[in-house]
């Protein structure tokens, strides 16, 4: 974490390394009085808005993986950095639906896409039966370029949230389409088993470019619009994006997917809408996986950090940083430093459990697959060897399915769950750039809508 002292340009420059989306040129075109009045500013009109969603993430979640950046790089996340570092609008957003106190992602990503709570299941149709016109409809009808990226397939709730119509979330094959016909002009993430050859075949007609692989990604010139598509259902979590080499060589991460985002949306000259997912937090916490939660949060604060590097060159830009819900409720709670079970009043254990995390080289999923059909005896060795945890004599025997290692887990790590749902909690919502002093400290999730096209100058 930069100290206190740290010029906010050089934090920004910090946040970004590695993620430049722009040409020497052009870096040197805009003076230093421009990028230091855009983060001491957040008056004027958003030419750009960057929407990006945890899902799923609580405060708990976030912080977590602060302590495990600290622990492994000797840096803290960009996220809470730049509550330090930038004059950041920071607020909770409360997340009901129009029929629950919990609401899920669809009706959460509609509340952004209509401005409207909507039931639970349902993607911008209104209790009342309306189809209003959703936020990527709007931005496109402005003259700005959109996009939609995505750890999870691109027509899931989140994403198809901001601009598809359907009565049904779970009719992936139906919103698929949807994004063709609203010419959204780029869509990276997961999810080749919902578009069919017919359809791929209609988007390359129409122009797009068809990314299969992490190197069609990093080759693509953004040079026209882009279906990228890289795995048959959801793009595998980070944990075993970095552990396992086939896995890492073929996918690309979110940080990637959103810098060449970037660089096709910001080529527009009317600006752009571009809406950023980590989708698989909310996965794994719903399977009650802590490292590929913490590591799928590692992931999406790496993506900010690439947005952070364009918003610094691009003062006109919106960024909002927020959640759809939380998943899970997640906590790492305090540990004896004798038993493991909290026992000894000063928890001097806690620390230590949670480090035995950084040996986890897979995730729960991942490990469900490796040992599916397997006898207990070799469910238990695949099961140290993914963890490196050494589970005690009275341990052991329960270790013979996913279910039995979530239950002895919380001694060893220190984290437990409260469920496998959604919860009900408010969820973080930080503004950054022109426009972000509309953004109360306490707002409804269908207030933000408004309040971004308010800011973007979109009646």
């Amino acid at each position: 974490m930069p100290s206190p002292r740290t010029s906010r340009r050089d934090f920004l420059r910090l946040a970004g390394l590695g993620s430049a989306v722009l040409g020497a040129g052009a870096v040197r075109a805009l003076g230093a009085e421009t990028r230091e009045a855009s983060a001491n500013g957040g008056a004027g009109r958003a030419k750009n808005v960057i929407f990006m969603v945890s899902d799923g993430m609580s405060v708990s979640t976030l912080g977590l993986a602060d302590a495990w950046l600290r622990f492994t790089t000797d840096a803290s996340a960009r996220w809470p950095g730049i509550y330090r570092e930038l004059p950041v609008v920071r607020g909770l957003c409360e997340t009901a639906s129009a029929n629950s106190m919990v609401t899920d992602s669809a009706a959460a990503a509609s509340c952004w896409g209509i401005g409207e709570r909507i039931t639970n299941g349902v993607i911008n149709i209104t209790p009342d039966g309306r189809r209003p016109t959703t936020i990527l409809q709007k931005m496109k009808a402005s003259g700005r370029r959109t996009g939609l990226v995505t750890t999870a397939t691109v027509t899931h709730a989140t994403p198809a949230g901001f601009v598809a119509t359907i009565e049904k979330r779970s009719d992936q094959k139906g919103i698929a389409p949807q994004y063709l016909e609203r010419g959204v002009d780029v869509v990276l993430g997961g999810g080749t088993e919902f578009f069919p050859d017919d359809l791929t075949a209609a988007f390359r007609k129409a122009g797009y470019a068809h990314l299969k692989s992490r190197q069609d990604l990093l080759g693509w010139k953004g040079d026209s619009p882009a279906l990228g598509l890289f795995s048959k259902s959801h793009v595998p979590f980070e944990v075993d994006r970095r552990n396992d080499p086939a896995i890492g060589t073929s996918t690309p991460s979110l940080a990637e997917m959103t810098d060449a985002a970037l660089r096709r949306l910001s080529a527009g000259p009317d600006g752009f809408f571009l809406m950023v997912e980590g989708a698989r937090i909310d996965h794994a916490s719903h399977g009650n996986d802590p490292v590929g939660t913490i590591l799928d949060q590692v992931a999406f604060d790496a993506a900010i950090g690439t947005v952070l590097k364009f918003v610094e060159f691009h003062p006109d830009t919106l960024l909002i940083i927020t959640a759809d819900h939380s998943t899970g409720g997640m906590q790492l709670n305090g540990v004896g430093s004798e038993d493991f079970a909290g026992k000894a009043p000063a928890y001097q254990g806690t620390t230590e459990a949670f480090k035995r995390l950084l040996k986890f080289n897979r995730s729960q999923e991942a490990l469900g697959r490796q040992t599916k059909g397997l006898d207990p005896k070799k469910f238990l060795a695949a099961t140290r060897e993914a963890t490196g945890l050494d589970f005690s004599s009275a341990d052991a025997p329960k270790v013979v399915s996913l279910k039995g290692l979530n239950e002895v887990l919380p001694k060893y790590v220190g984290i437990s769950w409260t469920s496998k749902n959604h919860t009900a909690e408010p969820v973080e919502f930080a503004a950054y750039g022109p426009g972000a002093s509309l953004f109360p400290p306490f707002l409804r999730n269908d207030e933000v809508h408004a309040r971004v096209l308010r800011a973007a100058g979109v009646a």
